[in-house]
């Protein structure tokens, strides 16, 4: 199915037959002596078509913008006259678009010196009070014209859905001209991808080498190929409401993925489904699916804990709400999983201490080079530091909050709470990057002058402080560097041992120094 050339422009005019004829036409088609109106009352104060008007003004011709009212019309309306032809269509470009709704149709759109449509009401005044002829022009893209004529024209109203009840014998000049389409086809460009019900987005065995033929025969929107007709998508086998169509042998899930509906041999199959709350509706590989959420394995629909825990809040929620000592593995980490003290019950639970330090008259040391931060020191009894290479990984798989619980000189317990910590990697001097907003019992902001400061020990001197090796000097390792009073720090809780203490935070209630410290941390938003 092939047009020869590209249509440029085609006109559709009207023209009553019976007077083009000189003669009139009666109910059974044949010559008679009356005219034979479809509408009972006619108002004759306007013109009813262009014959009409060319009639009246047999000296010029009355090609152009006229105004007219066929019998049984409500009001008169404006025409465009080709001769005595009443123009009811014209389109020459893209200027206008004609995909266009009933209402639309039926009152007429675009302008009547150009590209336009008339109107269905007024067309099916128009033909219904006497016998028209229809004549439609056709011009190719290579110039060439042709026509087609139809010696009964006629169309009804709008209850019955302004049908085409006549059209009568056709005469043309159009047989060598153009290759008419099949039923439910249009012209249009060559495309040899053609979407099928079997492959509704024409991919498979798919060719744009369309050689010299330019146009062609294709199906409208929202029609499919099926053999050799064209068929509304709709009465595919595999039709979803809201989709389209599925090809054979293929799946479709819904974007929430409630729903996979798949089609075999033409038989569409649905099934409602719901993600495990351990798994996510996203989309991978072109295909949207139920996913195991990181750190479980499954189909989506049902997932089970690959037991691959990231920090202690993982922990409280797969294995255990105990306090005590656990194995983790955070993400990126490519060493053998190591062991964390998790704390199940303050505030909520699932926090991962990486710090604690309580006095002891065995004074347990935290002046320690940089391989041993690094890596981590102590136990859990007699104070300990988790290791700033493990720290990177915890914080940096997510966000993480911190608490520091403190206890100072007179046994008051205070805390510090932040809703943000990160550090950076050991390229960066495993840098304080990220503290959050403050909030907590301990009165003062202490930390916040540590953000953005790089770590330090006795071995490195990071701090930025050219009168003061800080970590030297106060025997620990920290995120030192100047604030406003100070050299080194507003808090430091790797502190040197000074008489009894072990820790330091600026204007805490009661006393700056510290007997306890414990530092831990949590998935934001997790409580």
């Amino acid at each position: 199915m092939e047009l020869e050339r590209k249509l440029c422009r085609i006109f559709v005019l009207c023209l009553p037959a019976a007077q083009r004829s000189g003669a009139e036409v009666t109910q059974d088609n044949t010559v008679a002596a009356s005219d034979t109106s479809y509408f009972f009352y006619q108002d004759q104060s306007y013109p009813r078509d262009c014959k009409d008007i060319q009639d009246q003004c047999s000296t010029k011709n009355a090609t152009g913008a006229q105004v007219i009212q066929p019998d049984g019309y409500d009001a008169p309306f404006w025409i465009f006259c080709t001769g005595d032809w009443t123009v009811i269509q014209r389109r020459s470009d893209s200027l206008i678009d004609f995909s266009r709704g009933w209402d639309e149709y039926r009152d007429g759109f675009g302008f009547i010196n150009a590209n336009h449509w008339l109107g269905n009401k007024k067309v099916a005044h128009l033909t219904n009070q006497k016998t028209y002829e229809l004549r439609i022009d056709i011009e190719t893209e290579s110039g060439l014209t042709g026509f087609i004529s139809y010696s009964g024209f006629r169309i009804i109203d709008e209850f019955n859905d302004y049908s085409l009840v006549s059209v009568g014998r056709s005469n043309d000049t159009l047989e060598s001209t153009i290759t008419w389409c099949p039923t439910n086809t249009i012209p249009g460009n060559c495309n040899r991808c053609i979407a099928t019900c079997a492959d509704p987005s024409g991919t498979v065995d798919c060719s744009n080498d369309c050689g010299d033929i330019q146009q062609t025969c294709i199906c409208p929107p929202n029609y499919l190929m099926d053999g050799t007709n064209c068929i509304r998508q709709e009465d595919c086998g595999c039709y979803k409401e809201g989709h389209g169509v599925i090809a054979d042998g293929v799946s479709y899930v819904a974007p929430d993925c409630s729903e996979q509906c798949t089609c075999t041999s033409g038989v569409l199959t649905c099934v409602s489904q719901s993600c495990d709350q351990d798994a996510t509706c996203k989309k991978g590989n072109g295909v949207r699916n139920c996913s195991c959420n990181e750190g479980f394995e499954g189909d989506g629909l049902t997932c089970t804990s690959i037991r691959i825990n990231r920090d202690c809040y993982d922990i409280m929620r797969y294995v255990s709400t105990e306090s005590g000592e656990y194995s983790i593995t955070p993400s990126g980490w490519t060493g053998r999983p190591f062991n964390v003290n998790c704390n199940m019950t303050i505030d909520g639970g699932g926090w991962t201490v990486i710090q604690r330090r309580v006095q002891t008259s065995s004074r347990y040391d935290f002046n320690r080079d940089w391989e041993t931060y690094r890596s981590g020191f102590g136990s859990y009894s007699r104070g300990f530091w988790i290791g700033n290479e493990q720290l990177y990984y915890l914080t940096n798989q997510g966000e993480y909050e911190l608490r520091i619980d403190m206890v100072n000189r007179y046994l008051s317990a205070y805390h510090a709470k932040y809703d943000l910590f990160r550090i950076n990697a050991e390229s960066d001097k495993y840098k304080l990057s990220g503290l959050g907003s403050f909030t907590g019992t301990a009165g003062y902001d202490a930390m916040t002058h540590q953000h953005n400061k790089y770590f330090s020990t006795r071995d490195r001197d990071n701090d930025e402080n050219g009168n003061h090796h800080c970590a030297d000097y106060y025997d620990g390792g920290w995120w030192y560097g100047p604030s406003p009073g100070k050299q080194c720090y507003q808090c430091v809780l790797n502190y040197m041992y000074y008489s009894t203490y072990i820790g330091f935070w600026y204007y805490l209630p009661g006393s700056d120094y510290l007997l306890y410290t414990e530092m831990k941390i949590r998935p934001r938003g997790a409580n």
